[in-house]
């Protein structure tokens, strides 16, 4: 072929690629002159308030462009401005999945925007977990801040009872009218109400009380023995043993009864009260006056009735977190498993809750916070309070209660949150929390509520 010719064909051939390239040049151009068209259309309507012609507009023109996100943006505030909020909603989430923001907004915005409908609209358990999700997404500051803020966000529990106990063993006691029942770690029935005196379960048993039999039962209340005696109160049970006062009596006995064993047998020994054996060591009332029985191979505290009265929790335990707070004098006092006094005394206490948790002590009118070391944690400003548990203590403001944290927080954190009110005081009582469950009372009874992070 001569030489003319093959450029005659290589010329031809170029100008037809660059016709058919400011073609396309052209056709787009012409599309997004027609884009933008219809988006100042769409403006305009939404200038006049013609939410009904935008909105299909604009939604056609995101499907084109494959979610432009300044035009998701605008939609979304157009049907927020419509009142159609779940459409607004739903287009932000869309730019949160793609994980891009608009022209002027950090991704951190978007989540803001999000968590402001979010609070008003959705339950707290959806705003905990955006939070969460903002944070992993931007590490943004303040975000990581309102997810510290919330760590203690709840969830309540319809039923009403009109007393609720602390769970113990995934299990808590409740009574409802003379009748007690059991629900589970979360607040949920387990058991109906149906006995007239019980204990809280221990690995899979309880010992309780139905029609004047005081029985061992599993969490399905199928009986496992039987007594031939009955119970005006059951104080505790620890799984083998249970501590009872007989009816017609005044003194606590303990019983025994083991797995696959029909019988339960008395100790001889009867007592004004009997405690919980805690490491141990168990509290013991008689003639008016308390001691301390170390049950220990190697016991340090005499066994002698030369207290005024020793602090108990709700599950009869004195001896808890290395430490013990006995009552002499008008005066509670610290002691070690040695009986030894720390620190100086108190006018009230409550004993440690769990290991490495503050007491509640007062001083005065006022209730504050120690460690083991009689160190105050948190100053004596509270009408009333408890002990701390998971991370958490009731404390009583203004006549009613919430509680504050007393968990630990990154650094930059600590100032901000330790000691805080976490839970607006908002309940007539309040205790403590276990598992992230814990009873709380109002005008219509008492309920569960539950951490968002324990569900």
């Amino acid at each position: 072929m001569p030489k003319y010719m093959k450029f005659a064909i290589a010329f031809v051939t170029m100008g037809f690629t660059l016709f058919t390239w400011n073609l396309f040049i052209s056709m787009d151009a012409r599309a997004t002159a027609e884009q933008n068209r219809r988006v100042a259309q769409a403006m305009t309507y939404i200038d006049y308030g013609l939410y009904a012609r935008s909105i299909p507009i604009l939604r056609d023109i995101v499907y084109e462009t494959e979610g432009d996100p300044n035009l998701v943006y605008k939609l979304a505030q157009t049907y927020r401005a419509a009142g159609s909020l779940l459409n607004y909603r739903s287009n932000l989430q869309r730019l949160l999945d793609y994980g891009i923001a608009p022209d002027g907004m950090t991704l951190a915005d978007l989540y803001l925007e999000a968590l402001e409908y979010d609070t008003t609209h959705r339950g707290i358990g959806d705003v905990i977990t955006l939070l969460r999700q903002g944070v992993e997404a931007t590490g943004d500051s303040y975000l990581r801040e309102l997810l510290e803020y919330n760590r203690f966000a709840f969830v309540r529990r319809r039923a009403y009872f009109t007393w609720a106990g602390l769970v113990w063993g995934n299990a808590a006691l409740v009574l409802q009218g003379n009748q007690w029942g059991f629900v589970n770690g979360v607040g949920n029935l387990l058991l109906g109400h149906r006995f007239e005196t019980a204990t809280n379960f221990i690995g899979n048993y309880a010992a309780v009380q139905i029609d004047g039999q005081l029985q061992i039962i599993n969490r399905g209340g199928a009986r496992q023995a039987i007594a031939d005696f009955s119970a005006e109160h059951i104080a505790h049970f620890d799984g083998n043993t249970f501590v009872v006062m007989r009816e017609g009596t005044s003194d606590y006995i303990i019983a025994n009864w083991r797995s696959g064993n029909l019988n339960i047998t008395l100790n001889v020994n009867a007592f004004e009260y009997l405690g919980r054996a805690t490491d141990g060591i168990r509290p013991v009332a008689n003639y008016g006056m308390w001691a301390l029985h170390d049950q220990r191979r190697s016991p340090n505290i005499p066994f002698e009735f030369i207290y005024d009265s020793i602090a108990l929790d709700e599950f009869g335990r004195a001896a808890v977190n290395d430490r013990i707070f006995i009552k002499q004098n008008g005066q509670y006092h610290m002691i070690n498993y040695y009986a030894q006094k720390i620190g100086s005394p108190f006018d009230e206490a409550r004993p440690f809750f769990e290991r490495g948790g503050l007491a509640a002590v007062r001083r005065g009118d006022y209730w504050g916070f120690i460690d083991a070391h009689d160190n105050v944690i948190i100053d004596f400003i509270y009408e009333d309070a408890r002990s701390s548990s998971f991370g958490l203590a009731p404390v009583k403001l203004d006549g009613l209660w919430g509680y504050i944290t007393v968990d630990s927080y990154p650094e930059e954190y600590m100032d901000r949150f330790f000691g805080r009110v976490v839970i607006e005081p908002q309940f007539l009582d309040a205790r403590q929390f276990v598992s992230g469950t814990a009873p709380v009372m109002n005008a219509q009874g008492w309920f569960y509520i539950v951490l968002i992070e324990s569900q």
